[in-house]
């Protein structure tokens, strides 16, 4: 009996859901139609009321290459210089991703918007893409009239270029300041050691590192005289003893024979000396020799010998011997001449020997004085030498500096590379929103969905309701809810509890 009940309900339970949903199409009809509604009118609205804006492009490349410049100062150094390429040393870092950070930067902005007096707020921030595999950089921006977006294009690349030129500068500035300091730290040092130089060559016996040269070379040249003059000299010594051995006569008693014979006086008294001896000689042949007139005779002899002594003490610094004069009498005639050029020789010889002799003994007295000098001198040029190359080197530091100065002025784009305008900000001749074929295409696309999702769902409520008709049609036993049968279950206990 309970189960009859049950099926009965449940049999007008489905009968009245079925009623429900039959009636449910109409809401699907209307959602469909309001979503329709709704979507078409945004999509006309936003064609309608949404301002027009307007986008232009421009690209900008960096060139990959790198520069080199050197300087070379003759007798002191060389200075170079060398400008990278931004892409050489880590294909992972990018420049362009530093100007993209510094184009879209607020200062860049600011100072565009400051160009066109506009706020910085209505300044929108550009787009910049970085194009792979090339040096290309490409920047888009909006704005609400195509004079005014490709006036905020123009501002914005020149903020850019300026922003960029800052920085150079900036870094220039700082490199110039140090190498400022530089430079005059390398000039203080040149001049102090260009005034230790001065100061040394006041005070010191050289003035450069030639006067070494030329002593060297003078003392070379002197040696070489002496050594020519030696041997002049030994072969004049030897001609000499040659001479001296072939008239037994030293030259000593052959000068002194030959001065006696060039003497007219001495000559005069010798004459008288030899007539009056050999007039004694025939007196005595006659005459006994206390005979008057042979004694007035050798009176006559001593006087003459005492006046040749006493003229060849005053020549010769001693006493007539006529036995030496014997043996160093030139002679007559014939004989004498030819004794006279051995004499003459001789005593030229002998004079020449003695002049080679003084002139040698003279060579090596100036060779000791200057081997001396330059010995001193060559102390004193080392340090000359020192305090010349501490002087090049301050040279070539300052000369350094002051070119690497000059050089850096020129090199501006190590850290920040040049960019080129590659394509111009065109003006543009359509506004880029609103787009109206893709806010219809759009509104179309929803409105299909929408439809088709609704026609879904009713579809599957008729779906349903032909199923559960089918089902009241032919009843098939439902079974027993458990949850039904547990309270029959409690209750039956609670009776036999009683």
């Amino acid at each position: 009996m309970n189960d009859a009940v049950k099926i009965f309900s449940h049999y007008n339970n489905t009968k009245s859901g079925s009623v429900s949903r039959k009636s449910r199409w109409p809401i699907y009809l209307f959602l469909g139609i309001t979503t329709n509604l709704l979507v078409w009118g945004v999509a006309i609205a936003y064609i309608t009321l949404k301002a027009p804006s307007y986008t232009t492009k421009w690209s900008v490349t960096l060139p990959g290459t790198g520069s080199t410049s050197r300087v070379d100062l003759p007798g002191i150094g060389g200075a170079s210089s060398q400008t990278d390429s931004p892409y050489r040393y880590d294909s992972h870092h990018d420049p362009r991703e530093n100007y993209k950070y510094i184009a879209a930067s607020d200062d860049v902005r600011a100072r565009a918007a400051q160009k066109l007096n506009l706020k910085p707020s209505e300044f929108n921030e550009p787009q910049i893409e970085i194009i792979g595999n090339s040096t290309l950089m490409e920047f888009q921006i909006v704005g609400d009239t195509p004079e005014q977006t490709q006036q905020k294009a123009l501002a914005l690349h020149q903020s850019f270029e300026l922003q960029l030129e800052k920085f150079r500068q900036e870094e220039i500035s700082d490199s110039d300041r140090n190498l400022q300091q530089l430079l005059s730290q390398s000039q203080q040092n040149l001049e102090k050691a260009q005034a230790r130089l001065s100061e040394y060559q006041a005070t010191s016996s050289i003035m450069s590192s030639e006067q070494l040269v030329d002593l060297s070379k003078t003392i070379e040249a002197l040696r070489k005289q002496k050594a020519e003059v030696d041997a002049l000299n030994q072969q004049s010594n030897a001609r000499m003893v040659q001479i001296s051995q072939n008239l037994d006569l030293s030259p000593a008693s052959a000068n002194k024979a030959f001065a006696l014979q060039s003497d007219s006086l001495f000559q005069d008294f010798l004459l008288k000396y030899q007539t009056a001896r050999g007039e004694l000689m025939t007196l005595t042949s006659v005459y006994t020799t206390r005979h008057p007139v042979v004694l007035a005779k050798q009176q006559e002899i001593d006087e003459a010998l005492e006046e040749l002594t006493q003229r060849s003490q005053q020549i010769v610094g001693r006493p007539f011997d006529p036995e030496i004069w014997e043996q160093t009498n030139l002679g007559n005639g014939d004989n004498a001449s030819r004794r006279e050029v051995f004499f003459q020789d001789l005593i030229t010889t002998q004079t020449d020997n003695v002049g080679l002799e003084a002139q040698s003994q003279e060579l090596g007295r100036q060779i000791d004085t200057l081997e001396n000098r330059l010995k001193n001198l060559s102390v004193q040029g080392s340090e000359l030498e020192n305090l010349r190359r501490n002087v090049q080197i301050a040279e070539a530091v300052f000369s350094s500096t002051l070119t690497q100065l000059n050089i850096s002025k020129s090199n501006i784009f190590a850290s920040y590379p040049r960019i080129q305008l590659l394509s111009p900000p065109a003006l543009p001749e359509e506004p880029s929103s609103p787009k109206k074929v893709l806010a219809i295409l759009g509104a179309g696309m929803s409105s299909v969905f929408f439809t088709a999702g609704f026609l879904l769902l009713w579809m599957r409520d008729v779906k349903n309701k032909r199923r559960k008709q089918s089902a009241i049609l032919d009843p098939k036993p439902q079974p027993i809810p458990v949850t039904a049968a547990y309270p029959q279950q409690h209750s039956s206990t609670a009776v036999s509890k009683r």
